[in-house]
């Protein structure tokens, strides 16, 4: 029988039915959480509807703005959020260029926790962007050599994979489409009573050889 599997997805908002709803907004450096705006865009939607299916339940968070653009305040608000719920998976589709250390110790208490967390890197990785570059997070990029929806490695040993880039909205593709993949089949694994370390180590039979 396939396990109830519960997603915190942290990015613009849903127009679909999900398990959970709400929009952090910061007002005068007071984090609030508050009912979800009209979602103005497509970037949620399709993360969304890449992750959804059955037993699958999603904890909605709305944290990017009309210009779809979000703060640290935005995301250690929806990580604060999670802290007391049930969460199997958080996947979170940005990133950020500074350390916030008081973003970095929920992480931390997230993964001591058991819970995964998954978040986008850059193709090649030349900066750090947070959360993917704390220890213990599983950074995923675009990898175009991917030509179906399965996940591969890049370095197991850093917790680095890649996935196909490509959504159905020419405009949403990238690192965030395939953060959105590797959470699908992540969970569907989940879903099936496989441990963490068992599923990475079946994605880490799928490797991709960079070039040189």
């Amino acid at each position: 029988m396939s396990k109830e599997i519960y997603v915190a997805l942290i990015d613009s908002g849903c127009s679909f039915e999900t398990y959970e709803k709400i929009a952090i907004d910061v007002e005068d450096n007071k984090i609030k959480i508050e009912k979800q705006k009209d979602i103005n865009f497509e970037h949620g939607n399709v993360i969304g509807n890449i992750i959804k299916d059955e037993n699958i339940n999603i904890y909605d968070i709305q944290v990017f703005d009309k210009n779809l653009s979000t703060t640290p305040n935005h995301i250690f608000g929806a990580l604060n959020y999670l802290k007391d719920k049930k969460v199997d998976v958080i996947s979170m589709s940005l990133g950020l260029k500074t350390n916030y250390k008081e973003i970095e110790e929920l992480i931390n208490e997230f993964i001591k926790k058991g819970v995964v967390i998954v978040s986008s890197f850059p193709r090649r990785g030349e900066d750090l962007v947070y959360p993917a570059s704390y220890k213990g997070v599983i950074k995923v990029t675009s990898e175009g050599m991917c030509l179906d929806d399965k996940v591969v490695a890049l370095d197991k040993e850093k917790l680095f994979f890649g996935a196909n880039p490509f959504s159905n909205v020419k405009n949403v593709a990238g690192s965030s489409v395939a953060v959105a993949k590797f959470t699908k089949e992540f969970c569907f694994y989940l879903k099936k009573g496989f441990k963490k370390e068992e599923i990475l180590e079946e994605f880490s039979k799928r490797i991709v050889n960079e070039p040189k």
